[in-house]
């Protein structure tokens, strides 16, 4: 998707944009949780939270501590960004992350979708709720990838995953459709096909 101006809104904070067929099962895909804790408390009692409510799909639980002193490093960083399908955060930790992940996750667009997970009872349904969508990121220029469909899905669910895409653009752009210049599908192999163009302001 192309806009017509870069848009002024947190970089830090993606957009959620909800599709009928998950881009992450919860027996495929890596899933690293980042929580707030003090000396890895936090961290233990999130795990065992999680051994609590079977099938969450989270793989890994990691403490605000242990990302300032394990992964300090720039090369500590990429592997780590490279690690996990999907990055998720208490949201109570967001505002402190892009300092601690560096630019490598938002090079790739991995920066932690937020989940609200203070004073709610079901983890569990927040965790799969950010699973069950896809994210726009905006605010780094105007040209915004939004990850619709993996090669493995049928046709069907493609499209439906696209068309539920576009009609919640509106929704969450700034601006609406009035920010649109441009949108294209494509794939990893493919070049990018039109499917809607707006001619440039004059």
């Amino acid at each position: 998707m192309a806009l017509k101006r870069i848009p002024a809104v947190r970089k830090d904070k993606p957009i959620r944009i909800a599709i009928p067929h998950s881009l992450y099962e919860v027996d495929g895909a890596e899933v690293c949780l980042i929580v707030k804790d003090k000396k890895g408390a936090g961290a233990k009692g999130a795990k065992e939270r999680l051994r609590q409510e079977a099938r969450t799909g989270v793989t890994k639980v990691l403490g605000v501590s242990k990302l300032k002193t394990k992964f300090e490093s720039h090369e500590a960083k990429r592997k780590l960004s490279q690690a996990y399908d999907l990055f998720l955060a208490d949201a109570a930790v967001l505002p402190v992350l892009p300092q601690l992940l560096g630019k490598a996750f938002f090079r790739k667009k991995k920066q932690p979708i937020p989940v609200a997970l203070h004073g709610k009872k079901d983890w569990k349904a927040q965790i799969r709720r950010a699973c069950d969508a896809t994210y726009a990121y905006l605010g780094g220029g105007t040209c915004v990838n939004i990850r619709v469909a993996r090669s493995s899905f049928a046709d069907e669910a493609v499209v439906e995953n696209v068309l539920a895409a576009i009609a919640a653009l509106p929704g969450v752009l700034p601006g609406k459709w009035r920010s649109v210049q441009a949108l294209y599908l494509k794939s990893a192999e493919s070049v990018a096909l039109p499917l809607y163009t707006e001619l440039p302001d004059q």
